[in-house]
C-alpha cells in the first residue's frame, strides 16, 4: 500500500519505520524541514516539507495515488482538515487523524468529525491511559492486553532472579507447566528473539505468551507475578495523559481511591474541577513533604505522567524508595528499557508505542478481529478468523509450513482456549492467535487467505 503520513513527529516516525519495515510505500510530510532531514535515507521513505491542511502540499506529495492518510501532527484542527481535503478533493479510501483535544473527544461530537471525513479518531493521551490500566493489573507484566472478549490473555514477563523456570528450555517448561493452559511464542533477550527451539531462559529474559484467562494465576505463580489490588493509585503529572489516566481508572472502579499531584496552580485547579473522585493536590512530586504528608506508602501503584522521561523515571525511583510496591513510568526514548527495569521502574509505558498499535489495529481492522503492538517493537499479537480454504485450515499444524517470525499461539473454540499440540487442525469459525516478528505480517496473513473456491 501507499501510505501518506502527516507529521514526522515521534508518533509520525515510528509508523513510517514500521510501516516501511513491511514494504508498504511511505510518503512523511511535515512543517519543519529539519524534522525531515536524513529521515529520507535513513527510513527509505519520500518526504516533503510542508503542512498537510494545504491541498497544494498534499498533492506534491501524490496524495491522490495514496491508499491511507495518516494525520499525525500535533495540531488536531490540521489533522481534520487534512482528512477532509483527502475525502473530498482526492478521494482516499481510508483516513485517520490524531486528535488531543477533549473536546474533540466527547462522544457528542463524533459525528461531526465523521461529517468532515474523519474515518476514525485515535488519542495518544486516551490509548496510553487505556494501556497503563491494563498493563498494571500484573506485577511484573511487561505488556498485556486482553483477547477473545476476557477468555484469552496475551502477556509479556521478565524473568527475575527467583523463578523456578531459569536453565531450562521450552520443553523443559512446558512439563514444568503441566495441565497449566498457556503457549509460550517468544522470548526476547537483548533486543533480539531468541530460537524458541533452542533457548534456554535466563535472567532478564522477556516471555511472550498466550494464556487462559482461567489459568491466568496458575501462569503467573510459575512466572514469579502475581495480580495486584488497585485500591490506592498515585498519579505523579496533570497533563494531557495523567488527566485521561485518572479518568479511566474514575470509570473502571468506584472503589478505587485515586490522589494526583501537579505542579502548575492553575493546571491543578482545572483537574480538580474536571475530575470526579480524584484528589488534586497542587505541589511538587519531588518534595519530601508532599510525600508523606499524602501517606505515599499507602498507595499500590504510582504513575508518573510527566512530558519529561527523567523526571518520570526519579518519581518512580522516589515512590519505590518510599514503599510503593509498584511503578510505571512514561518514557519515549527506548534506551531506558535496556536499564531500568529491575532497578526500581516496574512498568514503562511508551506512548508512541502505544500509538502505533492503536493506529496498525484501525489499519487492518477487517483483516483481524484484533491486533497489539508490542511495547518493545519487537512485533504484533494477531487475532485471525479461521476460515475455509484458507492454507490455516487445510491440514493439521504440524504438516503447515508456518512461516520464519510467525508463532501460532492457540486458539479459542467455543470459548475455550487451546495451546497448539501435534495434530490439532484449526477448524473455519476458530480465533487463531498468532505472534509476528517485526515487519512479518503479510507472511502471517497469507496463511489466512481463502481460495478462489471460497466465494464460489
Amino acid at each position: 500500500m501507499r501510505i501518506l503520513i502527516a507529521g514526522a513527529g515521534q508518533i509520525g516516525v515510528a509508523l513510517a519505520r514500521y510501516l516501511r519495515a513491511e514494504n508498504h510505500e511511505i510518503v512523511l510530510i511535515d512543517k519543519n524541514s529539519q524534522a525531515l532531514s536524513d529521515l529520507s535515507e535513513q527510513l527509505d521513505i519520500q518526504t516533503l516539507a510542508g503542512s498537510c491542511d494545504s491541498p497544494l502540499v498534499l498533492e506534491r506529495a501524490g496524495i491522490d495515488s495514496v491508499d491511507i492518510l495518516l494525520a499525525m501532527t500535533g495540531d488536531d484542527q490540521s489533522n481534520i482538515i487534512a482528512c477532509s481535503i483527502a475525502k473530498e478533493l482526492f478521494h482516499v479510501s481510508q483516513r485517520i487523524a490524531r486528535v488531543s483535544s477533549n473536546d474533540y473527544l466527547m462522544p457528542k461530537y463524533a459525528d461531526f468529525l465523521k461529517a468532515l471525513s474523519v474515518d476514525v479518531v485515535v488519542s495518544p493521551e486516551k490509548e496510553t491511559a487505556n494501556q497503563i490500566l491494563t498493563s498494571l493489573s500484573i506485577n511484573g507484566a511487561t505488556d498485556m492486553t486482553i483477547l477473545g472478549q476476557g477468555l484469552v490473555r496475551f502477556l509479556g514477563i521478565k524473568c527475575r532472579s527467583d523463578i523456578s523456570l531459569l536453565g531450562k528450555n521450552l520443553k523443559q517448561i512446558r512439563r514444568e507447566m503441566g495441565e497449566i493452559n498457556v503457549s509460550i511464542v517468544a522470548v526476547v533477550r537483548r533486543h533480539q528473539l531468541m530460537d524458541l527451539d533452542k533457548v534456554v531462559l535466563q535472567v532478564g529474559d522477556e516471555v511472550y505468551f498466550f494464556v487462559d484467562t482461567g489459568h491466568l494465576s496458575y501462569a503467573l505463580d510459575v512466572l514469579g507475578c502475581r495480580e495486584i489490588p488497585l485500591d490506592n493509585v498515585l498519579i505523579f503529572g496533570g497533563g494531557a495523559v495523567g488527566f485521561q489516566t485518572a479518568k479511566v481508572f474514575e470509570a473502571d472502579s468506584d472503589e478505587t481511591q485515586i490522589t494526583l499531584v501537579e505542579k502548575d496552580k492553575k493546571r491543578a485547579a482545572f483537574l480538580a474541577e474536571h475530575l470526579a473522585r480524584s484528589l488534586v493536590i497542587s505541589g511538587d512530586g519531588f518534595d519530601d513533604n508532599l510525600l508523606d504528608d499524602i501517606d505515599i506508602q499507602t498507595n499500590q501503584v504510582s504513575i508518573a505522567t510527566t512530558h519529561s522521561d527523567e523526571n518520570n523515571v526519579l518519581l518512580s525511583l522516589m515512590a519505590k524508595r518510599s514503599g510503593v510496591p509498584r511503578t510505571c513510568a512514561l518514557v519515549r526514548n527506548n534506551l531506558y528499557k535496556q536499564y531500568l527495569r529491575g532497578l526500581g521502574v516496574d512498568t514503562l509505558i511508551n506512548p508512541n508505542a502505544v500509538m502505533v498499535s492503536a493506529v496498525l489495529k484501525c489499519l487492518r481492522k477487517g483483516r483481524l478481529a484484533n491486533d497489539y503492538f508490542l511495547q518493545s517493537g519487537m512485533g504484533e499479537v494477531l487475532e485471525m478468523d479461521a476460515l475455509k480454504t484458507s492454507r490455516i485450515t487445510s491440514a493439521p499444524l504440524d504438516r503447515i509450513k508456518i512461516p520464519k517470525g510467525v508463532q501460532i499461539g492457540g486458539i479459542l473454540r467455543k470459548n475455550s482456549f487451546i495451546r497448539p499440540r501435534r495434530g490439532l487442525r484449526i477448524q473455519e469459525g476458530d480465533k487463531v492467535y498468532v505472534f509476528v516478528a517485526r515487519g512479518c505480517v503479510a507472511h502471517a496473513e497469507k496463511l489466512f487467505t481463502v481460495r478462489l473456491s471460497f466465494f464460489s
